[in-house]
């Protein structure tokens, strides 16, 4: 399933400590969460369109539910850089981890669930003619090879 990834999706993959930190920026700038998260989404995206092995949505804003979580750890680790914070060895683990994870995705070892249902089968409108082949008659063969 895809959907919408919200700030509760972050705060849900939040240390105690972590949450204070985000809680005492977001009161000073709320654009700043919204829009690394939208920078996340898009990454992540991106990653999916370079694997090249499952259906999107045209809405630019879904990610499938096995990458959310990925993507929180993505977004969390960027955000505390971005609040000057050090992030702890278990955020830097839980970042690299995301990242190993849509590189896979990129590659294509791993493929996110597809959206929607199977698209249906084409059937053409017309029925095109088979082409046909002929066999040509040779006008050298061997008994005119002498010498060779």
């Amino acid at each position: 399933m895809w959907r919408k990834v919200k700030k509760e999706d972050l705060y849900a993959t939040l240390s105690e400590k972590e949450v204070r930190v985000f809680g005492q920026n977001e009161a000073a700038d709320e654009s700043v969460i919204e829009q690394q998260l939208e920078n996340t989404v898009s990454a992540v995206r991106g990653y999916i369109r370079s694997g090249r092995k499952c259906r999107m949505p045209n809405d630019e804003t879904l990610l499938p539910d096995m990458l959310i979580a990925p993507a929180m750890d993505f977004a969390a680790f960027n955000l505390l850089k971005r609040f000057n914070r050090n992030p702890n060895e278990a955020r830097t683990k839980s970042y690299e981890h995301a990242q190993t994870l849509f590189e896979k995705v990129a590659t294509g070892a791993i493929s996110p669930e597809d959206y929607g249902e199977e698209p249906e089968e084409v059937v053409p409108a017309t029925t095109l003619a088979r082409p046909s082949f002929r066999r040509r008659h040779r006008l050298l063969g061997r008994q005119h090879e002498s010498g060779i």
